[in-house]
């Protein structure tokens, strides 16, 4: 087995956790073993975190894989995949460790099951360094939709950083994926968006959205922000906004004011739309092995180290090659990303 197995650098460009899931999930998609090295060796925790061993548990319940090394702290992961079997199950995270990038794992799968599967997943849902549940809902899968990708999420729970406590349902299904054309972003005028708290005074989401819809309205943009308070094992507060397939969002944390958070969260949003391009810099890489099977163009704001990792990744196990070119057209600057 071991000369068929294809080897992946996990130090490579910004080494981190991406590498471990877009490899594990397009080894059970294409059915090629994976022996990934050097796991987040230029991390301070090198190694696996408890966020990648529950990713990779997920994808090992639903492809029975033979997996070797799968531990917190592990740099070396050994994955042998069988035959794509959709089950319904559970996975606790046991910690705040994202439950988006869980879903990140699992949504390539959607191109090679022959039945649907439901996932409750428990974690994080609001957390640092990951996209907020809230922008994979309205960002990711709603532009994932437009090009075949069919899921339901459905959030429970938040969950922040250090508890945790979130919990989702997600559903996978059977999908099969469309040539991507989204190169320009559509002009829309309307910015929605949710300012949320949980076990704070909700005064804090009413101030976070009240600033966002002053700095939009500015703006000559149509804001829509709902505000949502709950109660739940974790404490924390956050903004997401969405203008069509761009998003933005800030999470806030001890001492940085209610109208900070939301300043930095339009400021991004703003950056971004000015680019013209459909996608945003968080987006472009999402998009990467979508875009390896169902071929085409898109349009993204910025090429990221996350990008060209994930290209550098899927290259291992798909026959495809991307160009990435500068686009300056109906006063976009950006770049587009096609595969050839």
């Amino acid at each position: 087995m071991s000369e068929d197995l294809i080897v992946i650098d996990g130090s490579y460009l910004e080494g981190g956790g991406q590498i471990v899931r877009t490899s594990v999930s397009l080894s059970a998609l294409t059915q090629k073993p994976v022996k990934i090295i050097n796991i987040r060796k230029k991390r301070k925790n090198k190694g696996l975190s408890h966020q990648h061993v529950a990713s990779v548990k997920a994808v090992k319940k639903l492809c029975n894989a033979e997996v070797y090394g799968l531990y917190v702290g592990s740099e070396e992961l050994i994955f042998i995949p069988s035959k794509l079997a959709p089950k319904d199950f559970e996975i606790n995270i046991g910690t705040a460790g994202s439950i988006s990038l869980v879903i990140q794992t699992l949504l390539p799968l959607s191109l090679g099951i022959d039945k649907k599967f439901t996932v409750k997943i428990k974690g994080g849902t609001d957390v640092k360094k990951s996209p907020p549940i809230d922008y994979v809902k309205n960002i990711t899968l709603k532009i994932l939709k437009d090009f075949g990708i069919l899921t339901e999420l459905k959030v429970l729970k938040r969950g922040f950083y250090p508890e945790g406590g979130g919990e989702v349902i997600f559903t996978v299904k059977p999908s099969k994926i469309k040539k991507f054309n989204l190169i320009e972003h559509s002009k829309s005028d309307l910015v929605e968006g949710i300012s949320y708290v949980q076990n704070l005074d909700v005064n804090i989401a009413r101030r976070m959205r009240k600033k966002a819809v002053e700095l939009l309205n500015k703006e000559k943009l149509t804001p829509n922000i709902k505000i949502e308070t709950s109660r739940g094992l974790s404490t924390g507060a956050g903004i997401v906004l969405w203008n069509d397939t761009i998003g933005s969002s800030c999470l806030g944390e001890k001492g940085l004011r209610a109208e900070i958070v939301a300043e930095r969260t339009v400021k991004d949003l703003l950056n971004e739309r000015n680019t013209g391009m459909a996608l945003d810099k968080y987006m472009g890489d999402q998009v990467i092995p979508f875009l390896g099977f169902g071929k085409g163009i898109v349009g993204v704001s910025e090429i990221t180290n996350h990008t060209k990792t994930n290209i550098w990744v899927v290259k291992h196990f798909l026959d495809v090659d991307f160009e990435i070119k500068e686009y300056k057209e109906n006063s976009c600057s950006g770049y587009t990303i096609e595969v050839i």
